[in-house]
């Protein structure tokens, strides 16, 4: 019979892509950005972990379908909620005149929890 091994105390757990963006979820899915939006730090080919299980709050980087077509948009609340144009500020997508998550043109699919993109250049 010995003593547990002081060296158990400095074990350093491994890191899961799983755990961290909680990818197991059923309600998280990914996406693939397919234009840059600089004012969410996405870039084209980001990989967008969307969570439709979050309900949206002031100022949550959103995908909604709109008009047909994914789109990343600001959800914003004042003075009724909208869906803000983020390569446009100010530019509304959804006007608060249209039910923002359940409208017949506009549907708030989830919350983006993490954008995962890739940093080294194309041209390598």
């Amino acid at each position: 019979m010995g003593f547990p091994s002081p060296a158990t105390d400095y074990v350093e757990h491994r890191i899961s892509l799983d755990g961290l963006c909680n990818t197991r979820a059923p309600s998280v899915y990914l996406f693939k950005a397919g234009e840059t939006v600089m004012r969410a730090g996405i870039s084209k080919g980001s990989l967008l972990v969307v969570d439709s299980a979050i309900t949206p709050s002031d100022g949550n980087v959103v995908v909604a379908m709109i008009d047909g077509t994914f789109r990343v948009a600001r959800y914003c609340t004042h003075p009724a909620p909208y869906l803000e144009d983020m390569n446009v500020p100010g530019r509304r997508l959804a006007t608060a005149g249209e039910d923002v998550m359940q409208g017949e043109e506009t549907i708030c699919f989830g919350v983006v929890t993490h954008a995962l993109g890739v940093l080294r250049s194309a041209y390598q």
